[in-house]
């Protein structure tokens, strides 16, 4: 019997990378495939993925089970995970084409365009001519927004090759718009509407081109007319998919948010089984503080009359009571959309999985440990498992179970993501890097692990190391806004202007709420680096800085603290006066007042009033408590520095300063206990925090102790930026345990530094 091949060539339909299970079914391949084969026809796709994960063991470099194998993740909602086993089939030249097209299409639905252009380049490099490879690329440009000519070029080609392909109009269309050729734009849009009229479309091209009319005069500037027929559009097709997720952005743009709502709603009432319209209209309530609006709308969903979708609003609504921190109600959600699937079939493993991941983060665990015994998949048991021991604090059993994982499931990054902070938290930071590595290597994009790697390297004072294992595929993969900052202050310190100025650029026009976070930290990059004088340089280099803008406030603050420590006869105070005359009533402006007066040295008094107004117009303003704090502490008033570092603290949970300051405080009322408890959270949730480390042992010598921990912390202090007073901490610790000749080396490295820094 003939059969179609995995292998796909220009002659093959145009999407039709979205290759079907029962492909792999026809093609009659040798045992073992044929069984797996045969469950995945059935719809058992999700049990396919163990066996196919023992087989690659066996056949660990075969091209076609890893093709099969990232074909089941992928059609299961896991591409991420996908990317590995198909880029590894991609190796072979045989297997080029086929896994390719499947791993573009993946990048392009979850907007991963760079990964999506440069897969399908990849492709193109040998089959010119493949159509499929030339859609996604062509899609991937227009959707960038950033290679319009390229897309425009793609498109053309792919007509040349298929004159009635319509798929490739919509790429051809947006290109053209983003080029702002009118007349070609124009004509084509023209075109699109005759071959609809004329029944030749696709289903949803009526819909698409209605939109695309629309977008048309948007993009041009006509909002009367873009109003007039995105109006028009949404009585014609008030819930179809190509309008409603393109004038949403419409609405947005315009700030006509309860427009957008109102489009949702509609489109959710003529199909309410739409589980995306559900989830992005409940979305916009949360956004908007419209808790009750949000969980009606989501419970809403739970009473559909379809087990399966009902089972999915179950989970939509776990997922809303997670983000409000309703953890106990929110396993029970789960519980209930397992009991409904309980109703029509065996729950897979999947489901279990999150059951069990919900009940967790209930801190249920013994309810957690009894679903991981109904799961016949032992990947997700060892998980669970490894979470369990971890969130108990029972770390060599997390490790144990963690290892076990990543003999049973090697291509998941979050096993070696909590692996990674289970080794942090045994003072094993080697350990910990390693891990971190492993699970950018598998995905990227799929945990923090660069920026927490990054932040790891930073504090033992390895900015280039840091740097270079940030940045790892942040062009395919996004960062995130903190990725971004950390970014901008590792390139100032590494003198890499070209890229510091691309990224203040993104900043500025896409995200202008951080520009004044972005510049501070690329001063603050320079600084270390360079001192202050030149920090202050950059900051006023083409003047980078709008003094009557809020979002620069950061950047501000910066100048000041700077321009004081560069002792600059500058214009910084002149600069600030401008901005409060431009805002005079703004809290982050008058802080920095109250800053610069604190740095100069003003009288105690001086500086009191100046943060007191701050805290009169926003009374939670961190920066105003920790320097009300700081002026408490001046006078040896212990008792209200700890109150007022206790609300900077409560105010800005991410700054761990104001956490070891009023431990300071504590100790200085001898609360000494307490003290030490707070910096053991703070360790728990910080462990490379090295001030924080040095101050426990302090606290551990003064009781005598100098147990395993006590020196796990002194080595802590020493990596972590601790210097001559950390090998000094260390030297104690040695003493204190009997280990004269281990506290000799230590002061020894202390006297090699002195006999440096004299030199």
């Amino acid at each position: 019997m003939h059969c179609l091949s995995y292998k796909t060539t220009t002659s093959i339909a145009p999407l039709s990378v979205l290759i079907l299970c029962s492909t792999i079914i026809a093609c009659g391949f040798s045992d073992p495939l044929e069984a797996i084969r045969r469950a995945q026809a059935e719809g058992r796709i999700e049990e396919t993925i163990e066996p196919l994960r023992a087989l690659l063991k066996e056949r660990p470099g075969d091209a076609e089970v890893l093709f099969i194998y990232g074909l089941a993740l992928s059609n299961t909602g896991k591409s991420g995970l996908a990317e590995w086993s198909l880029r590894e089939a991609m190796k072979d030249p045989d297997w080029t084409v086929t896994a390719g097209l499947r791993l573009a299409a993946d990048a392009a639905r979850s907007r991963n365009f760079e990964s999506a252009i440069a897969v399908s380049s990849q492709i193109l490099e040998l089959e010119s001519d493949n159509i499929d490879a030339l859609l996604i690329r062509s899609s991937a440009y227009t959707h960038s927004r950033m290679y319009h000519a390229e897309a425009l070029e793609d498109a053309k080609r792919v007509l040349e090759l298929d004159p009635d392909n319509l798929l490739v109009l919509e790429a051809k269309i947006l290109a053209l718009i983003g080029l702002e050729r009118i007349d070609e734009l124009t004509e084509a849009i023209e075109e699109l509407g005759r071959r609809i009229d004329e029944g030749d479309s696709h289903s949803g091209a009526t819909a698409w081109h209605c939109a695309t009319t629309a977008l048309f005069a948007w993009e041009s500037d006509d909002i009367e007319l873009a109003n007039s027929r995105w109006d028009l559009c949404l009585e014609m097709h008030p819930s179809d998919p190509e309008v409603v997720w393109k004038v949403l952005p419409y609405y947005d743009s315009e700030a006509r948010y309860n427009r957008s709502v109102e489009v949702l709603v509609a489109a959710l009432a003529e199909r309410p089984a739409a589980r995306s319209y559900r989830v992005n209209l409940a979305a916009r309530y949360m956004n908007a503080g419209e808790l009750e609006k949000a969980e009606e709308v989501l419970l809403a969903g739970t009473e559909i009359d379809n087990p399966a979708l009902s089972s999915a609003g179950w989970l939509d609504l776990a997922k809303y009571y997670q983000e409000v921190e309703r953890y106990e109600e929110a396993a029970d959600a789960v519980g209930r959309g397992v009991g409904i699937v309980e109703e029509v079939a065996e729950p897979q493993p999947a489901l279990l999985f999150e059951y069990a991941d919900s009940l967790l983060i209930a801190g249920q665990f013994e309810d957690a440990l009894e679903v991981v015994e109904r799961m016949n998949y032992a990947p997700y048991r060892e998980m669970i498992k490894a979470r369990i021991a971890q969130e108990r604090r029972d770390f060599p059993l997390a490790l144990k179970h963690f290892k076990a994982a990543f003999q049973l499931w090697p291509d998941n990054p979050w096993a070696r993501y909590y692996a990674a902070i289970v080794s942090e938290a045994v003072g094993d930071f080697d350990g910990a890097v390693e891990q971190y590595r492993y699970s950018i290597r598998i995905s990227p994009g799929a945990t923090d692990s660069r920026i927490r790697v990054a932040r790891l390297h930073l504090a033992e004072g390895r900015p280039g190391h840091a740097v270079q294992i940030l940045r790892t595929k942040a062009n395919e993969a996004s960062l995130g806004p903190e990725g971004d900052l950390l970014s901008l202050e590792l390139w100032a310190r590494a003198g890499r202007g070209g890229e510091i100025r691309v990224l203040l650029e993104k900043i500025r026009t896409g995200s202008p709420h951080l520009i004044g976070q972005a510049l501070a930290r690329t001063t603050l990059g320079l600084n270390g680096v360079a001192g202050p004088k030149v920090a202050v340089m950059s900051l006023r280099k083409s003047g980078q800085i709008d003094f009557a803008d809020l979002n620069y406030s950061d950047a501000i603050r910066a100048l000041i603290e700077y321009s004081v420590a560069g002792e600059l006869d500058d214009d910084a105070s002149g600069d600030l006066a401008t901005a409060l005359a431009a805002n005079p009533k703004a809290a982050s402006l008058l802080e920095i007042l109250a800053f610069q007066l604190e740095l100069t040295g003003a009288p105690a008094d001086a500086i009191r009033s100046a943060y007191n107004d701050v805290l009169a117009i926003e009374p939670e303003n961190a920066r105003g408590l920790a320097g009300l704090a700081r002026q408490a502490a001046k006078l040896d008033n212990a008792e209200s520095s700890l109150s007022y570092f206790d609300r900077a603290a409560a105010a800005d949970p991410d700054e761990e300063s104001h956490v070891i300051e009023a431990c300071r405080a504590l100790i200085a009322l001898g609360r000494r206990d307490e003290a030490e408890e707070r910096l053991n959270k703070l360790l728990d949730r910080v462990q490379y925090e090295g001030a924080a480390a040095a101050l426990l042992v302090g606290l551990h010598l003064d009781r005598a102790l100098s147990a395993d921990r006590t020196l796990d912390l002194a080595k802590r202090a020493v990596r972590f930026g601790g210097g001559i007073e950390g090998l000094n901490l260390l030297a104690r610790v040695y003493v204190a345990r009997h280990e004269p000749d281990l506290a000799k080396r230590a002061t020894d490295r202390v006297t090699e530094i002195l006999k440096k820094r004299a030199g």
